[in-house]
């Protein structure tokens, strides 16, 4: 399973994208969403300033929170206290949800897909047997559950998954962005 921040902040994306679907006017809906970030470098800076500020709260409420490498937060409640979404609830009221990243564009995906690409050619250097990709346009159009990601098609059951994670790390989302930026959108 990919574990790393890329994945949760695609599916940030995504489940902001479901909200959007729900009943209410659009300012309702609005005002439920967090923060949306516009750029990667953004996105870090807004996601440390708010990990900051609720792990300070989550601590005020007796958790022994901490940031992780990768950015998710560990023990990020005391036991016993209400919990909103994994959260401590009150401190979610009080420091609000965690910035959405960028919104997923083609370019962002085409970045991303190249990198994918990169990192299946390390897990067959590795031993490891992995598919052709698609087409670079085929997978960005089509992207979602079900695409195609190189690490996925290393066998869980043999424990393999995350030793070939440490030889052949997942894409990271700036370094997407910016690649992305320099294909220019086909």
């Amino acid at each position: 399973m990919r574990s790393s921040r890329l994945t949760l902040s695609i599916c940030a994306v995504l489940a902001s994208w479901s909200l959007c679907s729900c009943s209410g006017t659009s300012s309702e809906v609005e005002d439920r969403l967090a923060p949306q970030a516009t750029s990667y470098e953004q996105y870090d800076a807004m996601f440390a300033d708010w990990a900051s500020r609720y792990i300070e709260c989550a601590r005020k409420y007796g958790a022994d929170a901490r940031l992780l490498n990768g950015g998710s937060i560990a023990q990020p409640y005391a036991p016993g206290r209400p919990v909103k979404d994994g959260l401590d609830a009150a401190c979610v009221d009080e420091v609000g949800e965690s910035p959405l990243p960028p919104p997923l564009t083609d370019s962002f995906l085409a970045g991303l897909y190249e990198l994918y690409v990169v990192e299946a050619e390390c897990l067959r250097e590795h031993g490891y047997p992995i598919s052709d990709p698609p087409s670079r346009k085929d997978w960005v159009e089509n992207y979602g559950r079900d695409s195609w990601f190189p690490l996925d098609e290393v066998p869980i059951s043999t424990g393999d998954e995350l030793r070939a994670e440490g030889f052949c790390p997942q894409p990271d989302p700036r370094e997407a962005e910016e690649l992305g930026a320099t294909l220019g959108g086909d």
